[in-house]
């Protein structure tokens, strides 16, 4: 069975793909909950809205122009309410956060792996195969998320960079190199039957 060192390229390159895809979810589920804030209040505001101009229609002589405005009113709040029902943003955010958790615990079991500094291939494989069911039954993230997070992160082991590899298992298609064998202990010295002298200060 092989095994891989701790500080193999590779398996820097798979902890920062994985760092990446927790942050990106993280904020990702930050993201589509400040945006479901925003449209809720408009939806709230333009309704208000609407139903005031409805209200002050009947309180002047020619209120033609309210009750317009209040139609005009109550179709943009329709429409921003049929967004954010589009949008889904309950189950979306609950996605998000999901996979941001898995995410977290892959990462650690990865960097767990990584202090231990030796690595066998099968648990690289099953690393490996958990990424994948992670990713593909986490929702998607935007290319701004994911670029957010790279740019501000960075990667382990290579200081002075400013961007990480995408979190992705699809590139991580070949095994990091093997750790080279320790190299083979020097052959047995023959006893010698002589007596060994003692060395004198002259």
């Amino acid at each position: 069975m092989w095994t891989y060192r701790g500080n193999e390229p590779t398996v820097l390159q798979w902890l920062d793909a994985i760092s990446v895809g927790h942050e990106a979810h993280h904020l990702a589920a930050r993201s589509r909950r400040r945006r479901a804030r925003v449209l809720g209040t408009t939806t709230v505001i333009l309704a208000a809205l609407s139903a005031a101009c409805a209200f002050a229609a009947y309180s002047v002589s020619d209120g033609a122009w309210l009750t317009i405005g209040a139609g005009v009113l109550s179709g943009l709040a329709a429409a921003v309410a049929l967004l954010q029902t589009v949008g889904d943003p309950a189950d979306v955010i609950a996605g998000h956060q999901r996979a941001a958790a898995e995410y977290g615990i892959l990462r650690r079991e990865l960097e767990q792996a990584i202090l231990s500094e030796r690595i066998t291939d099968d648990r690289l494989a099953e690393i490996r195969q958990e990424w994948t069911r992670v990713e593909a039954t986490a929702p998607s993230l935007t290319a701004r998320a994911s670029r957010s997070v790279a740019f501000d992160r960075t990667p382990t082991g290579m200081a002075g960079s400013s961007s990480a590899p995408a979190a992705s298992p699809s590139a991580a298609t070949e095994p990091p190199a093997a750790a080279e064998p320790p190299a083979p202990a020097p052959a047995a010295i023959e006893p010698v039957d002589e007596p060994v002298k003692e060395l004198t200060t002259g």
